[in-house]
């Protein structure tokens, strides 16, 4: 695109084009590139597939040739035809073209060769030394085959026929194969120009369009330069039509715009003023001088005044941020774009994820712009409260970061051991078995993660369902303690299960009962210390079974009991920064033990240890 706001020439002569026909032409040209190169690769691909096969042909034709050659010579040499053997290999080599025929006996000696001077010995002796050869076949950068055939006359002595012959052929077999290519191609190319011809007398209005709406985002604002001229087309008539009727309609709203409405305040008592007023975004205006001439209640509680305060106070007095008066300053005097938005973050050091900080605070979005395109001096400002888009976005970020490295662990652990297992598992496999063992455990801990993950995406989206069944709850804790004593022992602390002689069978989903019940355990054997114990007791009682996990870690205090529950929340104590953890846990524990009308339970004190009561109905008619 030109300063001028046209577009710019094509490379191509103007003469040889229509107007607006550039588009059409590009694609043209693209296409027939994409043919030309599809021939292209055709004729190549076509040369070296019948080259290939020539090849090959030559190739299978020289080795039964040296089968032939070896068992005849054989024959003959072994009732001493000496003559006859060098007549053979003679014609041999002139009818298949071979660059070298000749029989070679073990002591080095050559006894027939298709050029007679290069034969050493003239006659066959009765016996000669030398050992037998293996048969090969090899084949030179330059297109020459080289094979070996061991042969041997009985009783008398071992000796070879070596052959040498080319396979490359020469490419003019190809010619017919490539003209018929370049044929086809000449016929493709005819037809793409016929349908181009075709479509560009349909396609060449649209290319006008295309050139007007490019000069237009250029710079001419005038409707003007929207319209077609020099073609009486069908398409183009109806366009400028168009342009035409959207003119005079956009004339028609300039000439009904009320300017009272905009130019002054509005009024409390005023439809437009009532309408403001229920808008839960804030709405000021201000003049040329920075004052306040409107403001709705929103606006007032954002800024942290009444309305008698702001309502003809100036702005600079009563913004939150010195950046917020100069990007307002820079959009009144016309100095910045016709939109502007500054975000102020009033909670205190940036707040955190969990609402923590200044929690009277929030983070405001201000957007301002002119309140007329054609006159900035006064301004439009809108105010709205992200803080909980902000407190998502930090909550993602830490989501990610503690999933990753979660995810992280066990995968390194995975790739350490299976390394271990194939370097040393065939020669030691207890190290293999103990390989293998960790794999397991720390799969099982990805499908965890992931399916915390899951869970959590069921959850926001409110799709999370039960797929209830009967669940054995002997197999469900006989399998938590098959898989987490290991865990237990690993860390050096002492797990206990006391589960009564037995247990019901209830309604529920096993999978998601599961990682509820894992979830709390894990996180009792994640925080007590090593030579801590930790104490799993089940009871049933009035239809309700309860899951008491007792454990003497490092506890909770009174001000994290509400927050642990939270999503990706988790204790603000030290100790708990110390130890990976996604914050999901014992938010989806409680979310799944509600679906199935149970609930959770948390008793604890800082340094002593916690105990988490999971009560869950037997029936589930009872949830």
């Amino acid at each position: 695109m030109t300063p001028s706001g046209r577009p710019k020439k094509a490379w191509w002569p103007s003469s040889m084009l229509l107007r607006g026909e550039s588009v059409v032409a590009s694609t043209g040209l693209v296409l027939a590139a994409i043919l030309l190169a599809v021939m292209g690769g055709t004729a190549y691909w076509t040369f070296r597939v019948h080259r290939n096969a020539m090849e090959a042909a030559r190739a299978d034709e020289i080795h039964s040739l040296g089968t032939i050659l070896t068992e005849t010579a054989t024959s003959l040499l072994s009732s001493n035809e000496l003559s006859v053997t060098r007549r053979l290999l003679a014609d041999a080599a002139r009818t298949f073209d071979l660059d070298r025929c000749r029989i070679i006996l073990g002591d080095g000696q050559v006894i027939a060769d298709a050029e007679p001077s290069r034969i050493t010995l003239t006659e066959l002796p009765a016996t000669w030394p030398g050992s037998a050869v293996a048969e090969s076949s090899a084949q030179t950068p330059d297109g020459l085959l080289s094979l070996i055939y061991p042969l041997t006359v009985p009783g008398r002595g071992h000796g070879q026929l070596d052959l040498t012959a080319s396979v490359r052929n020469d490419i003019s077999y190809f010619w017919e194969a490539q003209t018929g290519v370049g044929i086809i191609g000449a016929l493709a190319l005819v037809a793409l120009l016929l349908v181009y011809r075709r479509m560009r007398a349909r396609l060449g209005t649209m290319g006008l369009i295309r050139e007007a709406l490019l000069a237009h985002q250029a710079g001419g604002s005038e409707a003007a330069t929207l319209v077609i001229q020099g073609t009486r087309r069908a398409e183009a008539e109806a366009w400028n039509k168009l342009v035409t009727e959207k003119e005079h309609l956009q004339e028609q709203v300039m000439s009904r715009r009320v300017e009272g409405i905009l130019q002054s305040p509005v009024q409390s008592g005023s439809e437009l003023g009532n309408a403001l007023e229920e808008m839960w975004y804030g709405f000021v205006l201000v003049d040329r001088n920075l004052n306040i001439t409107y403001a709705n209640g929103a606006a007032a509680a954002f800024l942290g005044a009444s309305l008698d305060e702001i309502r003809g106070a100036g702005f600079r007095e009563i913004a939150p941020d010195e950046h917020v008066v100069e990007s307002l300053s820079q959009v009144v005097s016309a100095t910045a774009g016709n939109r502007v938005s500054v975000e102020v973050d009033t909670r205190g050091d940036g707040g955190d994820s969990d609402g923590g900080g200044d929690r009277g605070g929030a983070v405001l979005r201000f957007t301002m712009r002119p309140l007329r395109r054609e006159d900035p001096s006064a301004a439009v400002i809108v105010i709205e409260d992200v803080t909980q888009q902000r407190v998502a976005d930090e909550s993602r970020n830490t989501f990610v970061t503690q999933v990753a490295h979660e995810l992280r662990t066990p995968l390194t652990n995975i790739r350490l051991c299976a390394e271990t297992a194939i370097e040393e598992g065939q020669a030691d496999p207890q190290t293999r078995a103990q390989c293998l063992n960790v794999i397991n455990q720390e799969t099982r801990r990805l499908e965890r993660v992931v399916n915390d993950m899951l869970s959590v995406a069921e959850i926001e989206a409110g799709s999370i369902e039960l797929r209830k069944d009967d669940v054995r709850l002997e197999a469900l804790f006989e399998e938590m303690q098959a898989e987490c004593s290991a865990q237990a022992k690993e860390k050096g602390t002492e797990l206990e299960f006391n589960l009564p002689p037995k247990l019901p069978v209830i309604k529920g989903d096993r999978d998601k009962l599961t990682l509820a019940l894992h979830n709390i355990l894990n996180n009792a054997i994640k925080y007590t210390p090593q030579g801590g114990r930790i104490t799993v007791n089940v009871d049933v009682e009035n239809d309700e079974v309860t899951v008491d996990i007792v454990d003497n870690g490092i506890g909770i205090s009174e001000e994290d009991m509400v927050r642990i529950f939270a999503r990706f929340g988790r204790a603000n104590d030290p100790r708990v920064a110390e130890i990976t953890g996604s914050g999901l846990g014992l938010s989806l524990a409680r979310e799944i033990v509600r679906l199935h009308g149970g609930e959770i339970r948390v008793e604890s004190q800082l340094d002593k240890g916690s105990t988490f009561s999971v009560r869950l109905p037997v029936h589930a008619e009872a949830a």
